[in-house]
């Protein structure tokens, strides 16, 4: 006998300003495999006009996507949550596949990540190809065996028990983008979480980026990073770090970013070393807008001091 059903779960969905994409990702909810639990939508911001939605809808004061995935789970009593992207459209069997992982392990500190990929009416441009192969954005091919880690907590697509979320305080709503998944998933490890990886709970990420997207996902990182460092002595900024080691080496040139696709991964030390250069030149170009951000962001901290 199973002992988590779909009436256990809740599908927490923070959302803003994606209407379209968000139909998508409901309309595959509603044709799951496993039927029977429940969907909430958090509208972010009371600015907004949400259209007639299946599901359970709360629109809240703006507070970032942290924020509204805490309302979603407080004002659920399912024993299950599972937190999806508005941009995430899932899998048929995503749900069963949650479930099962949590009928396969039932105690309380047990959380299972899913797996995210490119939407396929996507372009899968160079961009999209680097953000996947130098770990900006997921770092998922470095997972070995079942345990994930606690620095790999993606709200995008991951489940848990919603009183061990609720006990360890939820997102920490100081973050109004990004970092929040990294803190979360820390105080939930210090609480005893093991982070399962299910790979066949497949997202299909929805979100088209462009160079103008990037940096400005960029920009918010190094704010994110700073508010990161001040709560955790533990934190050493990571894209800061690595930002300001390509910026003291000699500039890449533009070749390898063209250059990288064409090396086989089958000759690994040859690979490494072209991603490494391509990488180079990725983080030369972003470091002035990410390091003028992480300026205004320490401008800031000063003058509230």
């Amino acid at each position: 006998m199973a002992i988590f059903t779909p009436s256990d779960l809740t599908v927490v969905i923070p959302t803003r300003e994606r209407w379209d994409i968000l139909a998508r990702t409901l309309d595959a909810l509603e044709h799951q495999s496993a039927l029977g639990f429940e969907t909430t939508v958090v509208v972010d911001g009371s600015d907004q006009h949400p259209p007639d939605l299946a599901a359970r809808v709360i629109v809240k004061e703006r507070g970032g996507p942290g924020a509204a995935r805490n309302l979603g789970a407080i004002t659920s009593d399912r024993r299950l949550v599972l937190f999806l992207g508005d941009d995430m459209i899932p899998s048929a069997d995503l749900v069963a596949r949650h479930l099962a992982r949590h009928d396969a392990d039932p105690e309380p500190e047990v959380a299972v990540l899913g797996h995210v990929d490119w939407h396929p009416d996507l372009r899968r441009d160079r961009l999209l190809r680097w953000m996947d192969w130098s770990g900006t954005q997921f770092d998922f091919r470095n997972i070995v065996g079942a345990e994930a880690g606690f620095g790999r907590f993606y709200s995008c697509n991951v489940s848990l028990k919603r009183s061990f979320f609720t006990s360890a305080g939820g997102f920490d709503e100081d973050f109004l983008f990004d970092y929040e998944d990294l803190d979360c998933g820390w105080r939930l490890d210090q609480r005893g979480m093991r982070l399962l990886y299910e790979r066949d709970a497949v997202a299909m990420h929805l979100h088209p980026y462009d160079w103008l997207k990037v940096v400005r996902r960029w920009e918010s990182r190094a704010g994110a990073e700073r508010l990161m460092a001040a709560k955790h002595p533990w934190f050493e900024p990571w894209f800061a770090a690595r930002v300001r080691a390509a910026s003291a080496e000699a500039r890449a040139s533009k070749m390898w970013p063209l250059m990288v696709d064409f090396v086989p991964r089958a000759v690994p030390k040859l690979r490494r070393a072209a991603e490494t250069r391509a990488n180079r030149w990725y983080l030369q170009q972003l470091a002035p807008p990410f390091l003028a951000a992480w300026q205004k962001a320490a401008d800031l901290e000063e003058r509230a001091e």
